[in-house]
């Protein structure tokens, strides 16, 4: 049997993974580590500390699993976004990793807008419907002011892309992660030579643009040491986490959506083309000739967490959500709006806040539960309208995250989008996504539809319930109605 070493690249994690040549996890290590925070808005990482951890997760998952390292067939990737380090020619890292939930380059991003860089060009050109400093090129911006020396770097390299250069020496990206480090230009395909001038490096300190899947290099005989597995195992370049979690849920299909409901709430609507549209980040998909649309909002089941560790600490999830299922769908008039670090999709607003509305004496703390999860179902609509709103089709959704878990939840969405919610047989879809790019990448299948038909599976299908359609059109419509009263329009007219 031949595996798929994959790293999920997170935040404050890294998780490894082995996946098995018929799509199953074999072994998982997750490896946590703390962000360096020297300065409000600041957010850094010593760039030695992800590689540990991905020599830690490689070693732990060959026990756990008992593979035979020899049985490697290739490696792949799943990242957040932006996170970047510059490198000198030896490899040495000239700077702190700047993470990518950094922002102290948003007033260069505000100053470029104002100065040069119109928001309508920019969407046009990045895929993003607005212009967020903590994309890398403001960052990169930042140094040429603040931090100058670090401009003699030999390549800046985003996150993914620096560990493919430790296991292969070899600087290159896939073309999702280049564009959301907001040097890449979305028409050319290419970096845009205006946003690399306006940063003060050349092209030279960028690496080359793959596609998603496609092998950057081998493993050499200095990291295979240092992971204890063999050289010249085939590297693959991945792709942004978000996109890489939506194909290991096998969405790589026009009319299929997936939507991670976690911390914050993301969305990823597969598309025969790019949506010109101001409300959502759009892209090229990994699939060739396919688009993707991408919602996402600032908060979600975070709101949930909070209002547990509020009410009964340390309580399980199962046990605080008792008698929630009792509870009618609307919550007798109680409406949540769970906006509470502003907004992202489908209206932008920072300084949005969240609101508990219609609260009585007869209100439980069911009823706030429940009214928290119904308020996530109508973000989850919401961002959806913003695709179906072009005429698109809509098959189905399939449902990750922490709120996945939750049958009552997924009902829930079924029955307020009107549409089946899947739950995937595997929970790690990040991981399993990275496995299908590597083994399309190196001919284990005919490209990543064909990965993704033959190792995606269902666990369940929640069928909307025709008799809760009426209750959710209410709950929807004065969920839309209470942010019109305290933020304005919506964008999406309730139907």
């Amino acid at each position: 049997m031949e595996y798929y070493l994959t790293f999920d690249l997170g935040t404050t994690s890294l998780k490894t993974a082995l996946i098995d040549d018929e799509g199953r996890v074999a072994a998982v290590h997750v490896e946590e580590y703390a962000l360096i925070t020297p300065r409000p808005d600041w957010a850094e990482m010593e760039a030695e500390t992800y590689w540990q951890a991905a020599v830690a997760g490689t070693r732990s998952v060959l026990v756990k699993s008992g593979a035979d390292p020899k049985a490697l067939a290739a490696i792949g990737f799943s990242s957040q976004g932006q996170t970047y380090i510059p490198i000198d020619k030896t490899g040495k890292a000239l700077f702190n990793a700047i993470v990518w939930v950094d922002n102290r380059a948003q007033s260069i991003a505000d100053e470029w807008e104002a100065a040069w860089l119109p928001k309508d060009e920019y969407r046009r050109m990045s895929g993003y419907p607005w212009i967020p400093g903590g994309l890398t090129a403001f960052k990169v911006g930042w140094m040429a002011r603040h931090a100058p020396e670090a401009l003699k770097a030999w390549k800046f390299l985003c996150l993914p892309d620096y560990i493919i250069y430790r296991l292969t020496g070899e600087t290159a990206t896939d073309h999702i992660i280049a564009q959301m480090n907001g040097f890449y230009d979305l028409r050319t395909r290419a970096w845009s030579p205006k946003m690399v001038a306006a940063t003060g490096i050349t092209e030279e300190q960028l690496p080359r643009i793959l596609e998603p899947g496609a092998k950057a290099g081998a493993v050499h005989a200095q990291a295979a040491v240092e992971l204890g597995i063999p050289a010249g195992v085939p590297v693959c370049v991945g792709a942004n986490d978000q996109l890489v979690g939506a194909i290991g849920a096998g969405n790589v299909q026009p009319g299929i959506v997936s939507e991670t409901t976690g911390t914050a709430l993301a969305l990823v609507a597969t598309t025969d083309a790019l949506l010109d549209d101001d409300r959502v980040f759009v892209a090229h998909h990994a699939v060739p000739g396919l688009s993707y649309a991408m919602a996402f909002t600032i908060t979600s089941a975070i709101v949930l967490k909070w209002f547990r560790d509020l009410t009964a600490p340390g309580t399980s999830y199962d046990e605080f959500l008792q008698g929630v299922g009792d509870v009618p769908p609307g919550c007798g008039g109680l409406t949540v709006l769970p906006h509470f670090a502003g907004t992202a999709s489908p209206t932008y607003n920072p300084n949005v806040r969240g609101a508990f509305s219609g609260l009585t004496l007869g209100h439980t703390r069911a009823h706030i539960a429940r009214a928290i999860m119904e308020s996530c179902a109508c973000m989850l609509r919401e961002c959806l309208e913003c695709v179906t709103g072009h005429g698109i089709a809509l098959a189905g959704v399939r449902s990750m995250g922490g709120a996945a878990r939750n049958d009552l939840w997924l009902q829930m969405k079924a029955d307020l989008l009107g549409v089946p919610v899947e739950r995937p047989a595997c929970t790690d879809a990040g991981s399993l996504g990275a496995a299908m790019l590597a083994a399309a990448g190196i001919g284990r299948f005919n490209g990543i539809t064909e990965a993704a038909d033959a190792w995606y599976r269902t666990d369940r299908t929640f069928e909307p319930n025709p008799a809760n359609y009426a209750a959710y059109r209410e709950v929807y419509g004065r969920y839309l109605e209470l942010y019109r009263q305290l933020y304005g329009q919506t964008q999406i007219i309730a139907v």
